[in-house]
């Protein structure tokens, strides 16, 4: 359940979740206002829980809510 996340990664979660394509790690940490290895470290663990999808695209990794 989301309430039960941390205050970081509900942020993370609504600052990504009405963007269908994708939002980079560092466009996360720049919209919540966190250092980008803070939000590298919380997208992965919401990834590992399966909130969060990311996709590598060129060079960049784009991350989603997982609708799945």
């Amino acid at each position: 359940m989301i309430n039960k996340l941390h205050p970081i990664d509900r942020d993370i979660i609504r600052s990504i979740r009405d963007n269908k394509l994708g939002v980079t790690p560092s466009k996360i940490a720049k919209t919540i206002n966190i250092h980008p290895v803070t939000a590298q470290k919380h997208i992965q663990k919401l990834s590992k829980l399966g909130y969060v999808d990311c996709k590598m695209k060129g060079t960049r990794k784009y991350c989603k809510i997982n609708m799945n």
